[in-house]
């Protein structure tokens, strides 16, 4: 049943780009002039802006997982890399491939992988809900558009702070470290859930750089926390678990009316809006499908050789 509705997310995701993809070019190939013609500098920020989201999010998972397990840093990368590609896929592998390599090369029980996943779960949503109510404050406090100011700042901290706290007092539950075994470590650690919130927080930034640059590719006028909104609601639109293509595209292409600044008319914005989220979106793709497949080559040789990540002294036999 699940592998039904995942395929059946996938063909509706189809759709949807089918859909932006209509929007995006109503008005003839203009859209396609925009990409052959665009500032090369801003094409570059766009592929920069992509690698430093994948090489933060590698980190935000090796982060996480440190009170558990010390993982090589290339090796986490490489595994992120395959769960990226393959979360392309019609069934969502990502996570499960993810999952599968550190039982079968590192020896991680159920506990300890349900915890670290649960981990960056919380540090994930924990700094895209931050992200999300330091722009809907601002447009709920009769601002026009959301700045990049004071009030933003204060409401991202604090969100990331009360997430924190709850984390580590939820973690610390009797209840919950009997059933984890120590596993929970991953959880009511300060400095794996601050660094976990510090390395995703740079990742959501790579986003809003490239939701930026392609904004200006496809003539579209956003600030900084216009692209920092538009960049949560597109990693929440990649996060579903339908599937990553198609409602990630739809999502930001119907939000994004509402954050724009400017005017014009409702057919030029509903252009606009498409081109944007389908360029931000192949901006993405561009590199994670060529470094995913690097990234797969590396963990099936790493399998092949047999290697295996040692337990951290602690957690060794004495």
């Amino acid at each position: 049943m699940r592998i039904g509705l995942q395929i059946t997310g996938f063909a509706v995701g189809c759709a949807l780009v089918v859909w932006c993809a209509q929007r995006a070019f109503a008005q003839g190939s203009a859209g396609l002039e925009k990409l052959w013609n665009a500032d090369r500098g801003l094409v570059a920020l766009l592929l920069l802006s992509t690698l430093g989201s994948i090489v933060c999010s590698g980190y935000t998972f090796w982060t996480v997982a440190l009170p558990i397990r010390r993982f090589r840093v290339l090796d986490m990368q490489a595994v992120n890399l395959m769960a990226s590609l393959f979360n392309y896929a019609p069934v969502r592998l990502g996570l499960f491939l993810r999952c599968a390599f550190h039982w079968r090369r590192d020896g991680m029980s159920a506990r300890e992988l349900g915890a670290w996943i649960t981990g960056v779960a919380i540090v994930t949503l924990g700094t895209l809900a931050a992200g999300l109510a330091a722009g809907l404050a601002q447009i709920a406090s009769g601002r026009e558009v959301p700045l990049l100011d004071w009030l933003w700042l204060l409401v991202f901290a604090g969100t990331v702070a009360v997430g924190c706290t709850v984390t580590v007092a939820l973690g610390r539950i009797p209840a919950l470290s009997r059933f984890l075994k120590g596993a929970e470590r991953a959880l009511v650690d300060p400095r794996a859930l601050g660094g976990g919130v510090f390395f995703r927080s740079i990742d959501v930034a790579m986003w809003s750089l490239r939701m930026w640059a392609a904004a200006q590719i496809v003539g579209v006028s956003l600030n900084p926390a216009q692209a920092a909104l538009l960049a949560s609601v597109a990693i929440l639109g990649a996060g579903n678990p339908l599937g990553r293509i198609g409602w990630r595209e739809a999502l930001v292409a119907f939000i994004a009316p509402a954050v724009l600044a400017g005017s014009g008319s409702a057919e030029e914005i509903e252009t606009l809006t498409a081109q944007l989220a389908l360029l931000e979106s192949a901006g993405e793709a561009a590199l994670t499908i060529p470094l995913g497949v690097l990234g797969t080559v590396w963990c099936v040789r790493t399998l092949r050789r047999g290697e295996r990540t040692p337990r951290p002294a602690s957690e060794r036999a004495p």
